[in-house]
């Protein structure tokens, strides 16, 4: 659970989505029969629309939170920096037009799974940093008023990219799960095996929405 006010708390949300979507497409891609064509092509085009949304989402903090932060900080932050994303989505790219075969579908599917997985242990930790280092400091150099302003135009852009109804049911969870921890966070004392368990629970709430 993030430790900064949920009005100011400008990641949480839109990493929500983008945990889910991780999520679908381990999950997809476990169950997808890679010697039927229809099954491999249907992956590749989920795949590709994720990605997509990944990228427009690092494209909305690089204008709306990194660059501002850069500029008020005056200091250079590479944060998106690399090239992954582009070279998943021409990956993607390569299989929907190039592979022919069940064969070809097969070999395929072994760099795929390779590629996916090394981007997810990327990814993950990448957003775990944003949320634990880039956060804070945005706590440092901008007021509390103006970081609820960055907030709102943050869903509102993921928003006006893509179906508004699965962000707001993301941060219609979180706030769940947020609540949840406050009522346990002054009804039981943390440091007993009791208080213990609950934020577990609470921990593996977050988990599956996530």
């Amino acid at each position: 659970m993030a430790p900064f006010p949920d009005e100011v708390d400008v990641f949480t949300v839109p990493h929500w989505r983008m945990k889910q979507l991780v999520g679908r497409y381990c999950d997809k891609l476990s169950k997808t029969n890679f010697s039927n064509n229809n099954d491999f092509r249907a992956l590749l085009q989920s795949l590709y629309a994720t990605f997509k949304e990944f990228k427009m989402h690092e494209q909305i903090e690089n204008e709306y939170i990194i660059g501002l932060l850069q500029q008020r900080s005056q200091t250079i932050y590479n944060v998106h920096s690399d090239n992954k994303l582009s070279e998943m989505l021409s990956l993607f790219e390569k299989g929907l037009k190039n592979v022919k075969n069940e064969y070809e579908q097969l070999n395929y599917a072994k760099q795929l799974k390779e590629r996916l997985e090394a981007f997810t242990r990327d990814f993950l930790p990448h957003m775990k940093e944003e949320e634990e280092v880039f956060q804070p400091m945005l706590m440092e150099y901008f007021t509390y008023e103006e970081l609820k302003d960055i907030k709102k135009k943050v869903i509102a852009q993921h928003c006006s990219q893509k179906d508004t109804a699965e962000l707001l049911r993301g941060l219609s969870l979180w706030n769940q799960a947020e609540e949840r921890q406050k009522v346990l966070k002054y009804s039981v004392d943390e440091k007993s095996d009791t208080g213990k368990s609950h934020l577990l629970l609470i921990e593996q709430f977050i988990s599956r929405c996530c």
